[in-house]
């Protein structure tokens, strides 16, 4: 029979090592409109990843539930009003940067008041699901695995093609 100590010696060795990096949340929408398109917003010059096309939203403050700082991030960065309740979840993407591990729930929401606007300086544009799914807009790695359940949310909400206006 083995000793508790030689149990302990054969366990696997958890997760946090010396290469273990901080763990940031962050929230993210997908903002989707009466014709089954969906917000993109383009990270301003400046910013990490300046210049790609992402899902609007942002970090998730301490104490703070997602769906609060998600309400706060759209009126913050879009100038509209959501409610927690038009949040649904969606899907969430996991990834590995080189100095930090993301962590982003991902919601839908169909409802809110207001027009967006880019209120931090970043270009929006509203997209159809043949141009996501094209890749016209090149995105950050870490939404790339959300494309397949966006993609089909865009579809069931009536994406039926055409292309992209300027928000």
């Amino acid at each position: 029979m083995a000793s508790a100590a030689g149990a302990a010696a054969a366990a696997p060795q958890s997760a946090a090592s010396s290469d273990a990096k901080p763990l940031v949340l962050v929230v993210a929408v997908v903002l989707l409109d009466a014709s089954g398109r969906v917000l993109l917003a383009q990270r301003p010059p400046g910013k990490k990843l300046a210049g790609l096309w992402e899902f609007p939203g942002g970090k998730v403050d301490p104490g703070e539930s997602p769906e609060a700082a998600l309400v706060r991030e759209l009126r913050e960065e879009l100038q509209i009003e959501v409610q927690p309740a038009s949040l649904v979840p969606l899907s969430f993407a996991s990834h590995a940067y080189p100095t930090f591990h993301l962590l982003m729930p991902t919601y839908t929401c169909r409802a809110w008041a207001g027009e967006p606007h880019g209120a931090e300086g970043q270009a929006l544009t509203w997209c159809t699901a043949e141009e996501l799914e094209a890749g016209r807009y090149e995105m950050p790695p870490a939404d790339i695995p959300l494309l397949p359940p966006v993609l089909a949310a865009m579809r069931q909400a009536g994406s039926s093609g055409g292309s992209c206006s300027e928000a």
